[in-house]
């Protein structure tokens, strides 16, 4: 087979971590022939400094709760019309059957090409949900542009790829697509690579590790871990927290006990770790050394880092938001508390941290539950049907001339 499939995946903390192992996958599949490329690939000039001026993020702090400068719109369109080039270009040069966004606002400036060859969308949450979380009802009417658009991209996609069945729902129910269009494939993590921390505990350690990870460091809940950990856990356990943020009081930390503490208000037992990034050895090692994973997040898509933690064998504590219900199982693999209840998240540490056979019970099944639910090579396999069905597909390429870019 000569054709090919254009996949073209973002490039940001948990979608890069889910190109990376696509990428990998699809290398060892000589029957689906993948190219692959980063939304950002190849930019031109203008494109750069088009995205530069569409991303001008306001100071006002209340402007960007309620997104009145309509930012994610101006954010989104810029990385769509960098897309768009992409797409065309690549188009003109290679012999592709089906096309393949993840997520769908890379698509928005796509629908003519969409119309013509088929596509396969994927996607962790909708617009329709973000704007559930963050804005009230006087301000709904910011998320509009991009709702509009992502009907119509869900609309012309052959085929609608979920992460969740909570982001399913939605692109049914909020957008009117026929629920035969929309199925959920849950994505997974490399087990191979992250293994069960308990394999390398050290019985004779004294002070547990609790581990946190999260790029945005308030909106996943890092300050509420951060004040309860001070206020009652500082001198029972030693707190890692693998965030690019910058915290005030707490300088870079070391895998060990040999962190460095410039400012006098930082705890010795709190380590920051700003630079460390997936699959790589200082992270699998975080993993190896943590005996529960805590992020209680006030917003989150889909949430890799929890079946990451999972994987390591780790006990969670979580929160009940969008589709981590469908990911951590209360009681059984973890705890969910609601966004925001310090009170409850000081109740799951102290709860975990008294009993550590039911540290490694839950640990254990939430392994076993990544390895069975969430396995990246089920999901890829997946994928390639998907794949292979919409390049056997009718397939009306689009002529560079009828397809210019706006």
């Amino acid at each position: 087979m000569n054709a090919h499939v254009l996949s073209v995946i973002e490039a940001y903390i948990g979608h890069q971590t889910y190109g990376y192992l696509m990428r990998d996958y699809f290398q060892q599949v000589d029957s689906c022939p993948v190219d692959f490329y980063w939304f950002n690939e190849d930019r031109e000039l203008h494109t750069r400094i088009l995205n530069r001026l569409l991303s001008y993020y306001s100071s006002n702090r209340w402007i960007q709760q309620h997104n009145i400068d309509l930012f994610l719109f101006r954010y989104q369109i810029g990385l769509a019309y960098m897309v768009r080039r992409l797409v065309i270009r690549k188009l003109a040069q290679g012999d592709y059957s089906a096309l393949h966004f993840h997520t769908q606002p890379l698509a928005f400036l796509c629908l003519d090409v969409m119309r013509t060859v088929p596509t396969i969308v994927s996607l962790d949450r909708t617009i329709a949900q973000v704007a559930q979380e963050r804005t009230r009802p006087p301000f709904s009417w910011t998320f509009q542009p991009n709702i509009y658009l992502e009907q119509k991209v869900f609309a012309a996609a052959q085929q609608i790829v979920s992460f969740s069945d909570a982001a399913r729902r939605s692109v049914i129910d909020d957008y009117g697509i026929r629920p035969e269009k929309v199925i959920t494939v849950y994505p997974g993590v490399d087990s191979d690579q992250i293994l069960p921390a308990e394999q390398n505990a050290n019985p004779e350690r004294s002070l547990c590790n609790i581990l946190f990870i999260g790029g945005d460091f308030e909106r996943k809940g890092g300050y509420d871990v951060l004040d309860v950990f001070l206020k009652q856990f500082a001198n029972r356990a030693k707190l890692h927290l693998v965030t690019p943020a910058s915290i005030p009081g707490f300088s870079n930390g070391a895998l060990g006990d040999d962190c460095t503490n410039i400012h006098p208000s930082a705890h010795p037992n709190v380590h920051l770790y700003p630079t460390i990034t997936a699959y790589t050895p200082d992270w699998l090692t975080l993993y190896q050394l943590a005996d529960l994973f805590v992020m209680p997040t006030y917003s989150e898509p889909f949430g890799w880092v929890f079946i990451e933690a999972m994987a390591a064998g780790l006990p969670i504590i979580a929160t009940r938001h969008n589709a981590i219900p469908e990911i951590v199982i209360e009681g059984e693999t973890g705890f969910l508390i609601e966004p925001g209840d310090r009170t409850a998240l000081a109740d799951r540490i102290e709860h975990l941290l008294e009993h550590p056979d039911l540290r490694r019970e839950m640990g254990a099944k939430g392994r076993r539950v990544a390895q069975q639910k969430f396995n990246h090579r089920t999901h890829f396999e997946h994928l390639k049907r998907l794949f292979t069905t919409a390049m056997e597909a009718p397939t009306l390429k689009p002529s560079p001339a009828k397809a210019a870019p706006p």
